[in-house]
């Protein structure tokens, strides 16, 4: 008999549950945080209660007193109320494709017999996401105390990666932590999660500073409850899919995560190169199983392992969750090894269905990644020569930005000269010669392979084991460094390679348009900081700083952190500036521009108080900052000096203070403070 999905089903057996799986201290620390977070709401009534009690009291003997004491009691359950309206109003959103019952049985009759077995909720509803996990999220009221509705998602990675009998692990694990071994210990869990979720959502202000410690306590008590799950729900895994499986399955799950990334940052970063859309699963599939890539992952997992790398506060390591799997004995289980999205009705027109339904919007038609990789390597390589091209017209030199006029330039022993305006200006001075070398050769090698293309002489050639290969007409590969970096290195050898890039066909006269300057890359936002010009917002890019007039007074801030509707006010408007191209909000009124170039040193002040960033600046004749009215002090040798200072009410959007270190590189000064609390101040 099976349930549907390929698997056979047998009558649930009764494993023999290790030590791992019976520990004692879940069920009191999990009571005792349970009565806590009552107790966080029984509190203020009984304060309130007692406050109008006291003023009944009082008002039989003194109508005064009592008058006095029942206003207090009104204004502390007024504020008790706007605190609690604004903490009970986190909610958990839908994400990613729902997945209908009668659009897909098979995978649902999956579901449903996993929750039957583990005696565990069903899902309201079935989710495909983008991300690499699995992951059950529970919109909650009364901050875990109730369920409102429960989410299953399931990341399209691990239909790729995954065969069908560990998709079931996976499953079986996630519908474990709704059950667990009380309930108890899954409502502290989810409670926990709940307050972890809400200290996140909510800005600075009174309520995020009280709210917060409450926190802190809570989920110190509760820490332990989501190992106990999480051992509870490997149980339930091992039960329904076997030990194999299982462990299989959390090994791969590991393997999926550390692949994804690379994966999104080489292959599907093609895809929105060119607009077009890709085949999102096939490919990951193919990436995962590569000859050259799966040995180097299973090591990558392998070491995870062994280091405890994997585990977190909730999570526990997966060495010591595979230990406690295998000891459990269970009855041999068969392996259902097709892929796992073989439980989606037509793979072939579902799979690219929910692909696009996931996609980014405005990405043409579908393309095979055979021809998406010609494409992209195309483009890379064009947008790269026109950066070549672009620091030539820069440098000043009477130099040609064809590949025949920079070849004697090199020669003469200007190569450093021609690509200076596309360094980075916060290298170590020790570094500039290296990064000279390194990013003339990658340039002047993408303006070489550029040429061929043009020229119908080369094209790239899509490898899963790594970057495409650029593949000569005559069949064989061509490695652009290996030709260029010595000559670029000593430029003696250029007479050298100017014969080899003549044998290969290169158009000498070959060269591109100078790029467009690139529009500022958006890093965080810091809202609001102080200068002597007044309070403006800081936006941090990948080119600059740019500072808006801040319209956010210490009033609206004490609000946005009381009220849930400044509070999404704010965040709004934050999210508003975030998506605005930095172009746009640099010819707003009151808009600073400070460009990286002319930055010539910073230095950053922690403190109890905040942070203070003073900057040094060249501001003559040659300068590309745009400032006015903004406090700039002139100082000696011509370098002027600018100062920011935080606020005490300032709120983040993005990662600020990371891209502000990227930025600064080696020009940034750190003078941390000697006794801080952790936590505390920007991190870099």
């Amino acid at each position: 008999m099976t349930d549907g999905t390929g698997v056979p089903k047998t009558a649930p057996p009764s494993p023999t549950t290790p030590p791992e799986f019976c520990t004692v201290r879940g069920p009191w620390r999990a009571a005792l945080a349970l009565a806590l977070h009552i107790g966080f709401f029984l509190a203020p009534i009984a304060l309130v209660l007692g406050l109008l009690a006291i003023s009944a009291f009082t008002f039989r003997y003194d109508q005064s007193s009592g008058m006095k004491a029942a206003l207090a009691a009104v204004a502390v359950g007024a504020l008790f109320a706007i605190g609690l309206r604004a903490v009970l109003r986190s909610r958990v959103r839908p994400r990613g494709v729902r997945l209908d019952r009668a659009e897909q049985p098979q995978l649902w009759r999956m579901v449903e017999s996993i929750a039957a077995d583990a005696a565990a909720p069903l899902p309201d509803e079935i989710r495909i996401t983008s991300d690499p996990t699995a992951n059950i999220r529970e919109d909650t009221a009364l901050l875990g105390l109730r369920t409102r509705t429960r989410y299953l998602e399931l990341g399209l990675p691990l239909l790729a990666a995954l065969n069908v009998s560990e998709l079931r692990a996976v499953v079986a694990h996630e519908l474990g932590r709704l059950t667990g071994r009380s309930k108890l210990t899954v409502t502290a869990y989810r409670a926990s999660a709940s307050v972890e979720r809400t200290v996140d959502g909510l800005t600075g202000g009174p309520v995020k500073w009280m709210f917060t410690g409450y926190a802190r306590l809570f989920t110190a008590i509760a820490a332990t409850t989501g190992h106990d799950l999480e051992l509870a729900a490997d149980a339930i895994a091992v039960r329904e899919a076997g030990t194999r499986a299982a462990a299989t399955a959390l090994r791969k799950r590991i393997a999926i995560e550390l692949g994804w990334q690379e994966y999104s940052d080489e292959y599907l970063s093609m895809a929105k190169a060119v607009g077009h859309t890709p085949d999102v699963l096939l490919g990951f599939r193919n990436f995962m199983e590569h000859p050259t890539r799966k040995p180097e992952l299973a090591e990558r997992v392998k070491k995870a392992i062994a280091e405890g790398e994997d585990g977190s506060r909730t999570h526990l390591p997966a060495r010591r969750r595979i230990e406690a799997m295998k000891r459990i004995k269970v009855s041999g289980r068969d392996i259902d090894d097709r892929p796992a999205f073989a439980l989606l009705r037509n793979p072939r027109k579902s799979v690219p269905d929910l692909e696009d339904r996931l996609m980014v919007d405005g990405l043409k038609r579908r393309l095979g990644w055979p021809e998406l990789a010609r494409l992209a390597g195309a483009a890379h390589v064009a947008e790269r020569a026109a950066l070549l091209s672009s620091a030539v017209a820069q440098s000043g030199l009477p130099v040609e930005p064809a590949i025949a006029g920079i070849l004697p330039a090199i020669h003469r022993g200007q190569g450093h000269d021609l690509i200076n305006p596309v360094l980075n200006p916060g290298l170590c001075p020790e570094r500039i010669d290296e990064a000279a070398v390194d990013t003339l050769t990658e340039l002047l090698g993408c303006a070489v392979v550029d040429a061929l293309i043009c020229a119908r002489r080369a094209h790239h050639e899509l490898d899963w084991g790594g970057p495409s290969t650029v593949r000569l007409a005559n069949g064989q590969p061509l490695d652009p460094d290996r030709l260029i970096r010595p000559a670029v290195a000593d430029p003696r050898l250029i007479p050298g390679l100017h014969r080899a890039l003549v044998d290969l066909g290169v158009p000498m006269t070959h060269a591109r348009r100078p790029a467009a300057e690139p529009e500022p890359s958006l890093a965080g936002i810091v809202s609001p900081v102080q200068c002597p010009g007044g309070n403006y917002d800081l936006l941090v890019t990948d080119r600059g700083l740019v500072l808006l007039p801040s319209s956010a007074s210490t009033t609206k801030r004490l609000l946005a952190g009381t009220l849930a509707r400044f509070r999404k006010a704010e965040q709004e408007q934050l999210a508003e500036l975030a998506a605005t191209p930095i172009g746009e909000l640099r010819e707003r009124p009151g808009a600073q521009w400070v460009d990286s170039r002319d930055v010539a040193r910073a230095r950053l002040d922690q403190d109890r108080a905040g942070w203070s960033l003073s900057l040094e600046l060249y501001l003559d004749e040659y300068a590309v900052s745009e400032l006015d009215d903004i406090g700039v002090q002139d100082g000696e040798d011509g370098v002027s000096e600018l100062v920011l200072r935080s606020t005490a009410d300032g709120v983040e959007h993005g990662d600020p203070y990371q891209g502000l270190g990227e930025l600064m590189g080696a020009r940034m000064n750190l003078d941390e403070p000697d006794d801080t609390n952790e936590g505390e101040g920007p991190g870099f």
